[in-house]
């Protein structure tokens, strides 16, 4: 009897190899639901949502905030985001992402960008907005020293009409980088309400 050596390596790998990537998954959303969980005891929140898609509801300031976290795959980019919807619309859309390499080179393809005139916080986000008065009077010095305390996690803010997201391209691995992107969100919002 001879043995097809190809084939039997072939179904070994699968039955050890998958396995084990699955296992591997369940533990990383394991992980993320109860990072999830110590926030939402912390913060008076519930997680809600299935095994693998856990999700952080909770309230700030009776405005809806929903917190996701997943791992990034061949398909996808890692993140962890922080999502809430405000009461009324923003005077203006407002993009907020760190300056990359790719960005400086596509700068003559893109409508100007807006400046603050502190050249480190210049130097290191971009800010795309139709209405640079309102950049500016979103933009605080305080909200620019977080967003600079932020760099290595690469913070992005969106805001379009009554929808704001921060998110970071990562998953949340410590309760101080949850402070921390809580903290630039609800600033944000607090600064977004006194408009």
């Amino acid at each position: 009897m001879t043995v097809d050596w190809p084939v039997l390596l072939s179904v070994s790998i699968l039955l050890i190899i998958f396995p084990l990537l699955l296992l591997l998954s369940l533990w990383r959303y394991r992980t993320i639901k109860q990072r999830m969980e110590q926030q939402a005891l912390k913060r008076s929140g519930t997680v809600t949502g299935s095994f693998l898609v856990p999700v952080l509801k909770l309230s700030y300031h009776m405005l809806p905030v929903v917190v996701t976290s997943v791992p990034g795959s061949k398909y996808r980019q890692a993140k962890t985001e922080v999502t809430s919807t405000l009461f009324k619309p923003a005077a203006a859309d407002l993009k907020i992402t760190r300056e990359t390499a790719m960005s400086r080179l596509g700068k003559p393809l893109r409508s100007p960008e807006v400046t603050l005139g502190s050249d480190e916080f210049d130097r290191e986000f971009l800010i795309q907005t139709q209405d640079e008065a309102f950049a500016r009077n979103i933009l605080t010095f305080m909200l620019q020293q977080k967003l600079l305390e932020m760099k290595q996690k690469k913070p992005r803010i969106t805001l379009e009409g009554t929808w704001l997201s921060v998110k970071v391209p990562r998953v949340v691995k410590t309760e101080e980088e949850y402070d921390q992107l809580f903290d630039l969100a609800f600033t944000f919002i607090d600064r977004l309400q006194e408009l």
